[in-house]
């Protein structure tokens, strides 16, 4: 079959997901191979019309306490690739729902079941903060209007039309995103509205009564936090958070916010929060 010319990055585990879906746009889809602490993403820019792109020009998206952890290199790998990356991703259950690619039959005994093509945005439902929202979601908590900020693939708002909620809506800043989460709710017939807007833009109206999700990093979810402020939410769920410093900064702006934790789940170094607010009845659950 020959070889194609391939760019290789070796990055941990825990940035994997972020780093994809920040290259994807400029190389191509990829690969994804390792166990453990550190992943490799081997992208084929030459077959997706890239061509050759300078090692400045492939870290430039990436986070600057991101460029000093990875390693790049340009390898030869045999052809035929197109089929070979699909054996890398397999259906996983979460509780009571599961996540396939579409060339894997059917998952026997679960309620919900989701079918998307790895690779086009975040979200395979492989990552630790796309599971931590996904088992805080099954808690058995009531359902309602659900707003998913930062939706990525979709799959957390497909989730949530598979449990029951509704009206859904989801927003995400990159187009690509929106495109990919539009074609996914479309393929599972699901009633979702997708807009692409920036954080500031998102009607207020879209969070009153709702469940909101979250799956981004600090940042964003600090200035969700700002928008929800004297908003009366159901609860809002956020992963995207690592453990530590970061935990604790989000615990004293969900404080600010008027919101409490209710539970909270650990993965890895990555933590997954259920926030509600503070006239909700007290205690927290860690998991």
């Amino acid at each position: 079959m020959g070889a194609d010319p391939a760019v290789r990055v070796t990055i941990p585990t825990a940035w994997a997901e972020i780093a994809g879906a920040l290259l994807y746009e400029r190389l191509g889809p990829f690969q994804e191979l390792g166990e453990g602490e550190r992943r490799h993403l081997i992208f084929y820019p030459f077959r997706h019309g890239a061509g050759f792109v300078e090692d400045e020009e492939i870290l430039a998206p990436l986070p600057e306490e991101l460029r000093a952890l990875i390693f790049l290199e340009r390898v030869l790998v045999p052809g035929g690739w197109e089929d070979s990356w699909k054996i890398h991703f397999k259906p996983i259950v979460i509780r009571h729902l599961a996540v396939r690619p579409p060339w894997e039959p059917p998952v026997p005994h679960v309620e919900t079941e989701l079918v998307l093509t790895p690779g086009l945005a975040f979200g395979t439902g492989l990552h630790p903060t796309t599971r931590g929202i996904l088992l805080l979601l099954q808690d058995g908590e009531a359902r309602g209007p659900l707003v998913d900020v930062g939706t990525g693939s979709g799959i957390l708002a497909l989730a949530g039309h598979g449990l029951g909620f509704a009206p859904i809506r989801a927003v995400d800043n990159d187009p690509i995103a929106v495109e990919a989460a539009r074609a996914n709710a479309g393929n599972h017939s699901a009633a979702i509205e997708v807009q692409c807007h920036e954080l500031e833009d998102v009607p207020l109206e879209w969070f009153w009564a709702a469940t909101v999700l979250a799956n981004i990093t600090l940042e964003p979810v600090s200035a969700l936090l700002e928008r929800l402020k004297g908003l009366e939410i159901r609860r809002l769920l956020v992963a995207g958070i690592l453990s530590g410093e970061q935990e604790f900064l989000l615990e004293g702006r969900a404080r600010e916010a008027r919101l409490r934790i209710a539970s909270r789940l650990y993965e890895h170094e990555w933590v997954a929060f259920d926030l509600r607010p503070q006239s909700c009845a007290a205690g927290e659950k860690r998991e």
